[in-house]
């Protein structure tokens, strides 16, 4: 028989060691934001800042979508849609990008998918004046998120439009870190409910879908005046846990050195 020589024989060692997607966990207020905007000063990154408020006190490099206080909404989704956009036309300017927060591009894939909705043959008269045609803004009385579908069919599209995202980031830059917060998981016990884990902040199967996606999870922990990233995986949770092999236990990432914060992203990306 022919030998069909497409097929190996030899073993393929490790060509990556870094990970190309890098989901950051913590608890408000830990200082993980002044970590990423160090990093982007250090480093050839960006930060893409989608929380309200979340960098005005933080000198990094970075974009943010709500420009003040008084920015809506809709105006922030607008403005993520063109920085998004912007991004893509200049694929590779940036070795790193970092999503600060996931919290909050959940909440844009509310609208995101309620205009996918609105775009499908089966959701084109979703929002539209039935006599003129006119669509209906985020801040009519008459608008109505996708998620006012029956039965839960509208998580479909906020996933869809969520997940699009995820996949246009990595065409980017090649290098994806992103923030999130984590919210406590609860258990019944005797009628009761009791804490029994973490789990990043995202809505129903986003979770797992998401975490299944990255190459490495970890929680931001602090000592004293030390930050760790954590990358111990406990029964209870899924928001820790790395392929890459140079990833696990505890590492530090950064800390307070004659009133200066020092980072120590080398351990992360080598």
């Amino acid at each position: 028989m022919k030998s069909n020589n497409m097929l190996p024989d030899q073993i393929t060692e490790v060509t990556s060691v870094n990970p190309r997607d890098l989901a950051i966990t913590s608890i408000p207020k830990m200082g993980k934001g002044t970590i990423l905007g160090a990093f982007s000063r250090e480093k050839n990154a960006l930060v893409f800042d989608l929380e309200k408020g979340g960098y005005e006190f933080i000198s990094a490099r970075k974009i943010s979508i709500y420009e003040n206080n008084e920015t809506s909404f809709e105006q922030a989704y607008i403005k993520y849609i063109e920085y998004r956009n912007e991004l893509l036309k200049s694929k590779g300017k940036y070795d790193y990008l970092i999503i600060d927060g996931l919290s909050d591009l959940d909440k844009l894939s509310e609208y995101g998918g309620t205009i996918l909705y609105m775009n499908s043959i089966i959701g084109q008269n979703f929002n539209k004046n039935p006599k003129t045609g006119e669509i209906y803004s985020i801040s009519s009385s008459d608008y109505r998120s996708v998620l006012t579908l029956a039965n839960g069919g509208g998580y479909a599209h906020t996933r869809r439009w969520f997940l699009d995202q995820i996949d246009l980031f990595s065409q980017i830059s090649p290098y994806r870190i992103y923030a999130a917060h984590i919210q406590d998981k609860y258990i019944s016990n005797n009628g009761k409910e009791e804490v029994s884990g973490s789990e990043i902040s995202l809505t129903g199967k986003l979770k797992n879908i998401f975490a299944s996606k990255v190459t490495s999870l970890c929680k931001l922990v602090a000592e004293d005046n030390k930050r760790f990233l954590s990358f111990e995986v406990d029964s209870d949770n899924i928001i820790a846990g790395s392929r890459a092999p140079h990833l696990s236990g505890k590492i530090l990432i950064s800390e307070i050195k004659d009133g200066e914060l020092k980072t120590y992203w080398d351990n992360i990306y080598r």
